[in-house]
Formats: structure tokens, C-alpha cells, sequence
């Protein structure tokens, strides 16, 4: 009889392990109804569901980059009667270029340049016939200067002025000392053409500004180049190094401006080339431009180096629509020896390349800008040729002035290097130069923390329009700001919600539940998929609340069930189906590395971000989940750990059904981490670059956001090792979400925080009966 219980205790385990592993594996769709939800078409497909949806949206985007071209029109109201009535037509639009670039801040007046010169270094690096040439500084805001090479004209009479003032913009990896021949370098080509270069050169002073390289450097456990090192920080408060080094090139127009018929001629190659391009546009003191191996079709913006990256750039502007603010102003266009880059996602870094703009697609976008301004030739404003082009095949010399300079500098007795030896110079030289890039790129990130410093009273001055003094006069104004957050923030897609047409398969039964796959139409092209888990033996007329469950970076729905690799999800789709919630598990965007981050440049460019798609993804889940006879369609909620909590924090804001959030191990003084280059665990360290939200330090941080959730229920679940942040950080962010719960919505049980001696995972402690509370007990 032992034997025999033996032996059956043995098949039954048997069986039961084969159950167990069987339950494991995702099931095909089988013969008979019982594999695919009712209402439901079969879901036939077997792609790795987060491949497919990464290349539906890369697709989408595609698309609505092209298509973008289209629908800029609307933005622009050109007039033409007038050099002044266009300027004035237009100038909604520059505003708004100069906003997305960053050019937002007030510049320091001054009265010139200083020279730059130590005990033992002077200023005058060398002298000419017709020249003097310093290392000169200039005042941008109260932390950053401007630094660079001026070359003054010595014999200018006393009843003379200075003709013309060119500020000579190179590309990001060349100096000015290489430019005029201080320095040599085998490696500079002549960029500058010489067209409209009319002007007597010994008349001429020429300022030469240094430009932020892209040279990799180690900070703390990151290694990026400096310019994505000052965009991170800067894009998180509505800044960016290209606005930065803009208002350097304005700060010298001030200067230059304050002397009466001043001429600026503006030249730029390479990343100069766009510094100088911007610059025209922003402002129209500047009386003519060169851009050199720049100008372009933009559409692949979301290929160049991320510290390009202007947030909602194609929505209004190309570079033609970029052009037409500069007309009609003389703009000279020349295509030679353009700069070639491929960064590669390593260090920290985000990937990029740069290539050689095509001639014919430069023309073409050429005609398209003289297409767009073509009344303002017809009414004798402006000559037909304000837009020149200069392509490969026809340029001309480079800028007479400073090749007679190089001429010169290279004759003995000119420069000074002849009080050094070769080495001696080339060092005193090198430590210059070494030294102007780090103070350049200090006073950057200086001016950009002191803005995060100031934060705080920029936000409150935000919201000063909201009123908190009552729940009924926080519904009536909070919608103003729910709306600029899914407009401006967030980025919002006109396009409306196609059929969900919902496609079903089962993915594995277990004694309590049944798991299905479900894939879902949002935009046409583009999907929504997860794992829907519903309690068996429902009640007759039973519905049952939901929870849906979120997933963190890197991650696909099946990390929510019990069983599954990653012990921080603590299976809890699967622990809340058992306690008697139908749960769905999503699967988010944040997924395959570059490939997700790519989307995010692609969004970008258009004004939009990852939640653009991912809301509307949750919508549409919302929406057909709600139709579901077992779901109770008022009692919805949102539980989602890490990047999953980020999305508790920006989708339950703005997709219509969500009850109730909560943030587990992402909830954080938000702004500080983003773009703090003072603390360890900011991510301006990490690799997701993917990361920082343009502007949105001056608008919203997590209290903030929780404003818009209210006065929903929002729990907050943080761990005390967690090291996305710090208690005291956490604690103080919250401590702002308590008081508008507690004494200005006077609901204290509707907002919690769950400390625990954990990490960064799903604790469930204070949480699950968080959820009862609200989602069982209340009717």
C-alpha cells in the first residue's frame, strides 16, 4: 500500500510538472473557440511582438515626417507688400524658432570685448600689415562668455569706419587658430566662399568664435562629447547648446550694432554653418550669410548627432522655411567639403552621423524657399538672387581676407610665435586653447543649473492660473494645463483612433485565470499588444475592476507573470488576477535599445515623445477593454514599476478611463535627476538619452503632474536602496502632493507613499490594499 501511494504521489507530480511547463509556453492558436476571446478575431501572427510594434512606429513616423512638409503652412501668414510688413508677418514664426532653439534669455550689455591675456601669455597672438590679432572674450549671460580670435584693421583713418564686420564661424572641430594659420593643421580645407566679398579687406575686422567640440570626454561614470554633454541638461530646461552659441554670435551683433551703418556678414561652416544659419534667422540685425556645408533637406534629422535634436523643428520649419526668415536678407549658400561624422552608442553616448548634403537635394529645397517668399521678388523687396547657391563644382577661393592672412602669418616676424620657440608656442598655444574650451563649456552648464536652481519659482510662475483652493475650483482650472501638458509636453497626435479591430490568441491557462495575447489598431500602422489575464468562475453578471500593469525598460508583458525571469515584478499581474482583478499587461515602446531611441528622435523632430504613441496605445486599450462584459468600465487603474512608472506619472493624466495611479520606483524630484550635473544619480550619466523632456522644468515636475491626476487616487511605491533616487529627494517631491491632497483637495486617503527596505521592484505591501480600497470596498 506504501508502494502504491508512493507511486501515485509520484504520477500526479508528473503530471503536474508537465501542466506547469506546458503553462509556460505560449500557446499557438488551436481549433475550437476557447483559444480566442469572444468578439475577437484569431491573432495569427507570431513576430516578436515588441519588433513588430518598433517597426510599425518607425514606419508611422517615417510617414509623418515626409508628410510634414504639408502642414506647415498653416503655421506662417506671409506678407509682402514691404520689407518691414513681411519681417512683421513673420515674426510669430521667429519667435518660435527662437524659443525650440533655446534663445530665450536676456544677454548682458557691455561695452566691448576684453583681451585675453595672462602675466605670461599676451593677447596679441600675431600682427599683420593690415591686421592685429587677439584673443578677445565677450559677456553672454552672467556665468558664460564668449571667447574667440579678433582680427582688428590697423589703419583705419580717423574719418573712416570699419566697412564691413565678418564673424567667421568655423565647424565645431577646428579652432580659430586654425582657421587663420596660428596654428597649422593639415587637416583644414578652405569652406568659406568668397562671393559678395566686395569690401576693401584692410577695412574689414573679422571675429572668429570658438565653437563647443565633439570630442569625447569622462565625467563621473559617463563618457559624451562635450555637445551632447551640454544638451542633456540644457534640452530638460527649454535650452539647448545650439541657442547658447546663437546668443554668443548675437552678443557680438549687440556689440558691433552699437556703431552707427554697422554691417555684419555672418559665415559658418559645418556646425558653424548651422550656428550661423539660426543665428540669421533669429535675428534680423544681420545683414548677410554664408552657411557652408550645412544647408539641407532636415528630414533626417533624427540621424545627426542628438546635441542637433530641436524639439518640433518640422513641424513649422525646414531648413527652406529657416531661409525665409532670413530673406531678404542676402543669404549665400555653398555646398563644399561639407563635414563627415559617424558616432556610435558607446560611452554613454547616442549614436550619429553626418554625411555630405546632395546638390540636387539642396536645390530643390532651395527652390522650395524662393517658392515660398517668390511675391517678395515680384514687389521689387528683394532682389531675385537673396539665396545664392554655390555648389561643389563652381566654388571659389576661400574668404580673401583670411588667406592673405594665412599668407602673411606664414612670412617671419609677424606673429607671436616668433617670441617662443616652435614648441614652446605650440604649447602655450595648446594650454590656451584647452583652457578657453573649459571655461566656454563650464559657463554653459553654469548658466543651465543655475536656471535648474530657479526652477521651482519658474514653475509656480507657470501655474499661477491654477486655483487649489477647493476641488471644485481645481477641476474648473486645471484643465488649461492638463492640456498644454498633452499638447506641448507630451506631444498630441491629430490623428483620431482607427478601429480596434481586436485580434485574440490564448497564451496559457493556469488553475486560476486564462492568459490571452490581444493586439489592438491605434493609428493606421500602428498597434497596441499585451497580455489580458481574466479569473476564472466569474459570477453570473460579474465585472470585475482592472489593473493595468506596466512593464519597466527593456522589458515585455510576460515580466509581470508569476514565474517569469526578474524577481522586481514579483509576478503582479498575475498576484492581482488571483486577487480577483482581471489585469493587462502592455506592451510599451522602451524597448530594443537604439531602435526605441531612434523613435524618440523621430517623435522629437516632430514635437512629439514616446508617450505621443504610447498614450494613444493606452487609449485605444482603454476604450476596447470597456466593452469587455466582465470588466467593470469605471474602476480601471494604472500600476507600473520604473519606466513603467513613468508612464503611471504621464498617461494616466491624459488617456480618458484610468480610476486610479500608481508609481512604483520611478517617482523622483524629477527636474533635479534629469538635468542636475551635480548629483551622481542624475541620468545626465547614464545612456538613456532618450531620456530628457524639452522645457519641461519650467512647467511640470511630478508634483506637478500628480495635479493633473487628481483628485483621482495616486500612491507613490518607493524602495529605500532604490537608486533611481534619494529619500530625501522623493520625500520632499511628495511632501508637495500630500499638501494638495491633504489641505487643498481635503482628501487625505486619496494619496499615499509606501517607504520599504527594498530596491527598485514591485512590493505590493501597501499597494494591493491601496487598490482593494479603492477599486472593491468603495461602490
Amino acid at each position: 500500500m506504501k508502494h502504491f501511494t508512493f507511486f501515485t504521489i509520484l504520477v500526479v507530480f508528473a503530471i503536474q510538472t508537465v501542466f506547469t511547463v506546458n503553462s509556460l509556453i505560449p500557446k499557438e492558436l488551436s481549433a475550437g473557440e476557447s483559444a480566442v476571446l469572444p468578439n475577437t478575431e484569431p491573432l495569427l501572427q507570431n513576430e516578436n511582438c515588441a519588433e513588430r510594434n518598433n517597426r510599425f512606429v518607425t514606419e508611422f513616423l517615417n510617414e509623418k515626417i515626409i508628410d510634414s512638409i504639408n502642414h506647415r503652412e498653416k503655421f506662417w501668414n506671409r506678407k509682402f507688400d514691404n520689407r518691414h510688413v513681411y519681417e512683421t508677418s513673420v515674426s510669430k514664426n521667429r519667435e518660435r524658432f527662437r524659443f525650440i532653439i533655446g534663445v530665450r534669455d536676456n544677454r548682458q550689455d557691455y561695452e566691448s570685448p576684453d583681451l585675453c591675456e595672462t602675466l605670461e601669455i599676451p593677447a596679441l597672438l600675431a600682427e599683420t600689415v593690415t591686421h592685429k590679432i587677439y584673443a578677445i572674450r565677450w559677456p553672454v549671460f552672467e556665468s558664460l562668455n564668449g571667447e574667440g580670435i579678433l582680427l582688428e584693421p590697423k589703419n583705419i583713418q580717423p574719418n573712416k569706419k570699419i566697412l564691413k564686420n565678418i564673424i567667421h564661424v568655423p565647424d565645431c572641430n577646428i579652432t580659430p587658430e586654425q582657421i587663420i594659420g596660428v596654428i597649422k593643421s593639415d587637416d583644414i580645407n578652405e569652406t568659406i566662399n568668397s562671393a559678395g566679398f566686395d569690401t576693401s579687406i584692410d577695412q574689414c575686422r573679422v571675429i572668429i568664435p570658438t565653437i563647443v567640440d565633439r570630442r569625447f570626454e569622462k565625467r563621473r561614470s559617463a563618457i559624451l562629447t562635450n555637445r551632447e554633454y551640454i544638451y542633456r541638461a540644457a534640452f530638460q530646461l527649454g535650452r539647448h547648446i545650439i541657442g547658447y552659441e546663437v546668443q554668443e554670435i548675437l552678443a557680438l551683433v549687440d556689440w558691433i550694432k552699437k556703431t552707427e551703418g554697422a554691417i555684419v556678414r555672418l559665415e559658418g561652416y559645418g556646425e558653424g554653418g548651422l550656428i550661423a544659419f539660426y543665428a540669421a534667422a533669429a535675428d534680423t540685425r544681420i545683414d548677410e550669410t554664408v552657411v557652408a556645408g550645412y544647408f539641407n533637406n532636415r528630414n533626417r534629422i533624427c540621424d545627426e548627432p542628438i546635441d542637433r535634436n530641436v524639439f518640433g523643428l518640422l513641424e513649422q520649419f525646414g531648413d527652406a522655411e529657416i531661409a525665409t526668415l532670413i530673406a531678404p536678407r542676402k543669404l549665400i549658400l555653398v555646398n563644399r567639403n561639407a563635414p563627415e561624422l559617424q558616432l556610435k552608442s558607446e560611452k554613454n553616448g547616442a549614436p550619429g552621423i553626418l554625411v555630405k548634403p546632395q546638390n540636387d537635394i539642396v536645390k530643390k529645397e532651395i527652390e522650395r524657399a524662393k517658392k515660398l517668399v517668390e511675391p517678395l521678388t515680384v514687389n521689387n523687396v528683394a532682389h531675385s538672387d537673396w539665396i545664392v547657391f554655390e555648389p561643389d563644382e563652381v566654388i571659389k577661393p576661400s574668404g580673401l581676407l583670411l588667406r592673405k592672412i594665412g599668407e602673411e602669418l606664414s612670412a617671419p616676424g609677424h606673429s607671436a610665435k616668433d617670441q617662443f620657440t616652435k614648441n614652446q608656442f605650440a604649447e602655450v598655444q595648446s594650454d590656451r586653447i584647452q583652457f578657453r574650451n573649459k571655461r566656454i563649456i563650464n559657463g554653459m552648464d553654469k548658466h543651465t543649473q543655475h536656471l535648474l536652481e530657479r526652477s521651482t519659482l519658474t514653475r509656480k510662475e507657470f501655474w499661477k492660473h491654477h486655483n487649489a483652493s477647493s476641488l471644485q475650483k481645481h477641476a474648473e482650472t486645471v484643465e488649461w494645463y492638463r492640456d498644454y501638458f498633452s499638447k506641448n509636453v507630451i506631444g498630441r497626435f491629430d490623428d483620431p483612433l482607427v478601429t480596434p479591430k481586436p485580434r485574440t490568441r490564448l497564451y496559457k491557462e493556469e488553475m486560476s485565470h486564462t492568459v490571452y495575447e490581444v493586439e489592438l489598431d491605434v493609428f493606421d500602422g500602428v498597434i497596441a499588444y499585451g497580455l489580458l489575464l481574466v479569473p476564472k468562475n466569474p459570477a453570473a453578471g460579474e465585472k470585475r475592476p482592472v489593473v493595468v500593469c506596466q512593464h519597466g525598460l527593456e522589458r515585455t508583458p510576460s515580466i509581470t507573470l508569476r514565474g517569469s525571469e526578474g524577481n522586481a515584478y514579483n509576478g503582479f499581474s498575475t498576484e492581482l488576477c488571483e486577487r480577483g482583478y482581471v489585469t493587462f499587461a502592455p506592451q510599451n515602446l522602451y524597448v530594443l535599445k537604439d531602435k526605441f531611441r531612434f523613435n524618440q528622435r523621430q517623435l522629437n523632430s516632430l514635437g512629439k515623445t514616446l508617450f505621443s504613441v504610447i498614450v494613444a496605445q493606452h487609449q485605444q486599450i482603454l476604450n476596447w477593454l470597456k466593452t469587455l462584459d466582465f470588466v467593470d468600465r469605471n474602476k480601471i487603474a494604472f500600476y507600473g514599476l520604473s519606466y513603467g512608472g513613468k508612464t503611471a506619472m504621464r498617461v494616466p493624466p491624459l488617456a480618458d478611463g484610468y480610476c486610479l495611479s500608481i508609481c512604483s520606483g520611478d517617482f523622483n524630484y524629477w527636474n533635479l535627476k534629469t538635468a542636475s550635473t551635480l548629483f551622481d544619480f542624475s541620468y545626465i550619466w547614464s545612456n538613456e538619452y532618450e531620456i530628457f523632456e524639452f522645457d519641461l522644468a519650467n512647467t511640470y515636475d511630478y508634483s506637478d503632474m500628480a495635479k493633473l491626476i487628481a483628485p483621482k487616487p495616486f500612491m507613490v511605491e518607493r524602495g529605500h536602496s532604490d537608486s533611481v533616487g534619494r529619500d530625501e529627494y522623493v520625500g520632499f517631491e511628495f511632501g508637495k502632493v500630500r499638501y494638495f491632497y491633504d489641505h487643498c483637495l481635503k482628501l487625505p486617503d486619496h494619496a499615499a507613499i509606501h517607504w520599504f527596505d527594498g530596491g527598485h521592484r514591485i512590493n505590493g505591501e501597501k499597494t494591493y490594499p491601496f487598490l482593494d480600497h479603492f477599486l472593491k470596498n468603495n461602490p
